[in-house]
């Protein structure tokens, strides 16, 4: 009785679309879409709610400790996800509200990405096991698998407005280790850099040029910046309206 009146507690201090295992038992959800989380002792917690329909994003309780795999229930038998409603091609990703919200990169195999889909559990790379407090999951039906030929890309695309016209710059040479600059020539409003998973340096940032001098930028809440990065977070607006740009420089220095 003493062992098991603790856990009861627990239990009901925890999130009503959080629920804890501690053994590998599957899952099925009459609605909705779930997604496990296993922590560092092996543990494993239920994160319920998500939908297969619309963009869902849910923070785990922080009982639930350092996440270090996830996954998304799959029925083998049946070949699709426990949750009926769910095509199998159905993608989460995770972010680290920690780490100003960046992407968590996850591996499975040979796999790595940005996010993850149905079946075997993924495991969350590179720093390892993610406090749950700080763990963000959202389960999106507009997300996509990284096609496995870009993992190592690095590119910048410079476009305009209505994307009648659009140019990328190759970078991949770089690594991301190394200063790398390209010409560009003629006029754009926005800019956009795409890091793959497979590159060690995420943090990398790039800089517009216009006559040798820097080109500002807006994304978000992000204002006049000298530099512009990935995250995963959409492109960027040249903050003048339409202007020239003839050189974009990537550097590992650059922050």
């Amino acid at each position: 009785m003493h062992l098991i009146t603790p856990f009861i507690a627990a239990m009901a201090l925890m999130p009503s679309n959080v629920f804890a295992r501690h053994h590998h038992e599957q899952l099925r959800t009459p609605s909705g879409v779930t997604v496990e989380l296993i922590n560092a002792d092996g543990d494993i917690f239920y994160l319920q709610g998500f939908s297969a329909n619309q963009s869902v994003t849910l923070q785990p309780s922080a009982d639930s400790g350092y996440i270090g795999k996830v996954r998304i229930p799959f029925t083998e038998a049946a070949g699709q996800a426990a949750s009926s409603d769910v095509q199998a091609d159905f993608r989460c990703e995770l972010r680290n509200a920690g780490q100003n919200n960046n992407r968590i990169i996850v591996t499975r195999g040979k796999s790595i990405d940005f996010n993850f889909g149905v079946g075997k559990a993924w495991t969350l790379q590179p720093g390892g096991p993610v406090e749950a407090s700080n763990l963000r999951v959202t389960c999106d039906p507009a997300l996509r698998k990284t096609d496995p030929d870009r993992r190592d890309d690095i590119r910048v695309t410079v476009s305009k407005s209505a994307q009648e016209f659009e140019r990328q710059l190759d970078f991949s040479d770089s690594e991301g280790r190394n200063d790398q600059r390209q010409s560009v020539g003629g006029t754009f409003t926005h800019i956009e850099l795409f890091v793959g998973p497979g590159v060690e340096n995420q943090a990398l940032r790039c800089k517009a040029l216009n006559g040798g001098q820097v080109v500002l930028l807006n994304r978000g809440v992000n204002l006049n910046k000298q530099t512009f990065s990935d995250g995963g977070n959409g492109r960027w607006t040249v903050a003048g309206g339409h202007t020239e740009i003839d050189e974009v420089i990537c550097s590992p220095t650059f922050r």
